[in-house]
């Protein structure tokens, strides 16, 4: 599955209507059943690749600041979504991938409308060395752009060591506070409140998630809430929840 095809998953696991946990979940499950039908020799992430590991890219990487890569302009079609981290990440010489350090200062990207905007972003290392980068993203009918792949480690290259082992293991990233919950007519609902998304490398992406679905407080009911995020190597996985209002 190549990454502009994520990106359209993606966009297709944030309905405009409400749909159910279950439903959702088995999405989901389909594209892990496509790409593991496809990936009978480890891990088809890295079956063609042939760029750098990342640790020949912190080996490359010199001086007291960190870097950023992946930052190249991008081409985002009108109405897919983007998100501004995947295939972005960072390099220090001496504290190694810091890519959980990464932050977005600004970002002014509506895929809804063709044009021509920016994304800022800022690293810092544990010397208190920092780098700041604006990028250039297009909006435009042209066909999204893939997304950059971040380069592999060496063992999750090789996929033969006991870290690769480990880090297929914990493939999935890991959603806290999505519980079904019951609320009374009129009491206020935060769907970003207690909730946790946590990436396979343990890093928290909570603030890099899309939030699809809305609750009527007014109005008894059943409302679904769905969840979306692309984790460190910008794969898409999704959750919902079920809000009744009594």
């Amino acid at each position: 599955m190549n990454s502009s095809t994520v990106i359209k998953i993606m966009a297709g696991l944030l309905p405009a209507a409400p749909i159910t946990g279950e439903l959702l979940d088995a999405q989901i499950s389909q594209v892990s059943i496509s790409d593991s039908e496809s990936d009978t020799e480890g891990d088809s992430r890295y079956a063609d690749y042939e760029g750098p590991t990342m640790e020949e890219e912190i080996a490359s990487h010199s001086g007291s600041v960190p870097d950023l890569r992946g930052t190249e302009v991008y081409n985002v079609q009108v109405g897919d979504d983007f998100n501004p981290l995947a295939g972005v990440y960072a390099i220090d010489s001496q504290d190694g991938d810091i890519t959980e350090n990464i932050e977005i200062t600004s970002d002014n990207v509506d895929t809804s409308q063709p044009g021509s905007y920016t994304v800022e972003y800022r690293v810092e290392n544990s010397r208190g060395g920092w780098y700041e980068y604006t990028r250039s993203i297009e909006v435009s009918n042209a066909s999204t752009d893939p997304v950059p792949m971040i380069p592999p480690t060496e063992a999750e290259l090789e996929g033969d060591s006991e870290e690769s082992e480990e880090a297929s293991a914990s493939s999935a990233i890991t959603f806290i506070g999505l519980e079904d919950i019951t609320i009374q007519q009129d009491e206020e609902f935060n769907p970003k409140e207690d909730v946790e998304i946590i990436d396979v490398d343990g890093s928290d992406i909570t603030h890099r998630a899309y939030i699809s679905g809305e609750v009527d407080t007014n109005t008894p009911g059943e409302y679904t809430i769905a969840y979306a995020v692309f984790d460190h190597f910008g794969d898409p996985h999704a959750k919902a929840r079920t809000i009744t209002v009594e």
